[in-house]
């Protein structure tokens, strides 16, 4: 009886004790999880840069294999360089260029459109069409300008509060370089890690859906984000040798635009429209046919060359990764937006692959392998 009321006692004790272990664990869950909770989209994106970068960062190492973390440092730069320094540079010129934009957007609005400018005649082949209709094109201009005024404001109102974020953009990209830098310098050891931790929980399955994120990442960085990123390059490029102002927001819209799909055309148009509207012609027509000759050509060769497979990814797809990144990580959000779909669409399309599922052979050679 003494033994069994003994056993009674040290069950409910270990009962006791298990409970309060859950609960300590449980707290200490939750309160990492809010720790960190303001830094996931850096930790994310650092992982992104990391696996997108682990290749350069294996050639690197195979030439200093006696210094990994210089190594690391090499590659950490070299991100740095890539996208901390026009992340600066895009940040400056949201700060200096937004008061001049509202400013002339305002001063716009309020000069008399009645009459054409005189740039506009002397467009080829329908020059005189647009001088003699522009009364009326300027008339339904404003009409519309009137009837979507009040969702011209709150688009306006939304953008200037994106504005306002530019600084949290730039501690989130610096951030990310950094700890992207931290994960290569280690990268042996988390890869041994994701091997061993997922290959418990899914087996040879789960190993083959962890290759196929890697492999969609790299892609989807390379083809989709690296595609945009040198659409926008050429066309500021145009946009700062013809002197348009704001040259580093607009090439910032070329990079949005080409991002989401839309199409740059409908960015460097209205850049030519306004070229017009100065009296410069010439520029003008160098924006269009850098726009429809450079612009174009980059979209057509970079995205194949970067990364073939990015480009099969659907364009809805995307478009829907980089708004629906936006409004759930913030500026960080149009790269993440992308990346995060695309890795899922994949995924969901190997788990109802029958060429992906677990092969009997293999896995009772993996089991034979670990005993």
């Amino acid at each position: 009886m003494a033994d069994n009321r003994t056993e009674k006692r040290e069950a409910g004790r270990f009962t006791v004790d298990r409970a309060i272990g859950a609960i300590v664990v449980g707290v200490l869950v939750f309160a990492t999880f809010a720790t960190l909770r303001p830094f996931f989209p850096a930790i994310l994106w650092a992982v992104v840069l990391a696996v997108t970068a682990a290749p350069l960062h294996g050639r690197i190492l195979d030439r200093m294999p006696a210094w990994p973390r210089l190594a690391a440092v090499l590659t950490t730069l070299f991100l740095a360089l890539i996208l901390v320094v026009p992340a600066i540079g895009l940040t400056r010129g949201v700060i200096a260029y937004t008061p001049e934009i509202i400013a002339w957007v305002e001063s716009m609005s309020a000069q008399d459109a009645a009459r054409a400018p005189e740039s506009i005649g002397n467009i080829p082949w329908i020059g005189d069409f647009l001088s003699s209709n522009w009364e009326m094109i300027a008339t339904e201009g404003r009409s519309y300008i009137a009837h979507f005024s009040a969702d011209i404001e709150s688009w306006l109102a939304w953008a200037l509060q994106q504005v306002e974020n530019v600084g949290l953009f730039m501690f989130e990209i610096a951030l990310g370089v950094i700890l992207a830098g931290v994960f290569l310098a280690k990268r042996a050891r988390l890869s041994a890690f994701a091997q061993t931790f997922f290959g418990r929980v899914g087996g040879d399955f789960a190993l083959r859906l962890v290759d196929r994120t890697v492999v969609t990442t790299r892609s989807t960085v390379r083809g989709v984000v690296g595609g945009a990123v040198a659409e926008a390059i050429v066309a500021a490029f145009a946009y700062f040798i013809a002197g348009v102002p704001a040259w580093l927001l607009l090439g910032a819209l070329t990079f949005f635009a080409a991002l989401i799909q839309i199409g740059t055309p409908l960015v460097w148009i209205p850049v030519a429209i306004w070229l017009l509207i100065q009296n410069e012609l010439g520029w003008a027509i160098f924006i269009v046919a850098w726009g429809m000759i450079v612009v174009y050509g980059v979209e057509n060769v970079s995205r194949p060359f970067l990364a073939g497979r990015a480009a099969e990814l659907p364009g809805l797809l995307i478009f829907i990764g980089v708004l629906g990144g936006l409004v759930a990580w913030g500026l960080i959000g149009v790269f993440l937006g992308p990346v995060i779909l695309a890795v899922a669409y994949e995924l969901v399309q190997a788990w109802f692959d029958p060429s992906t599922g677990d092969d009997p052979d293999r896995r009772d050679g993996a089991a034979d392998t670990s005993t």
